[in-house]
């Protein structure tokens, strides 16, 4: 195993950690700044576990990468209209 694999390992395993602060409670979903980092943190580990699949245009793991994306999104506007609405 390279220094490259146990890095996104690591950034993936502390992205894990920090999306687990979402709480779903009876006034709703709350993520916070922790959840978005650590989806980002997720995000950032798939992107470089997968970079040589992406260089290569791999479909698949475009696909992949992009619903990623769009759950972060959804997330992000998710917090901005709760902030909004409060």
């Amino acid at each position: 195993m390279n220094k490259k694999q146990i890095l996104w390992g690591f950034l993936f395993a502390v992205g894990l950690f920090m999306a687990a602060s979402y709480s779903i409670d009876n006034r709703g979903f709350h993520s916070g700044i922790y959840g978005i980092i650590g989806c980002i943190l997720i995000l950032v580990a798939y992107t470089g576990m997968n970079w040589q699949k992406l260089q290569a245009h791999d479909q698949h793991t475009r696909k992949i990468l992009l619903l990623l994306s769009s759950i972060l999104g959804i997330i992000v506007i998710l917090d901005i209209a709760e902030i909004i609405l409060a």
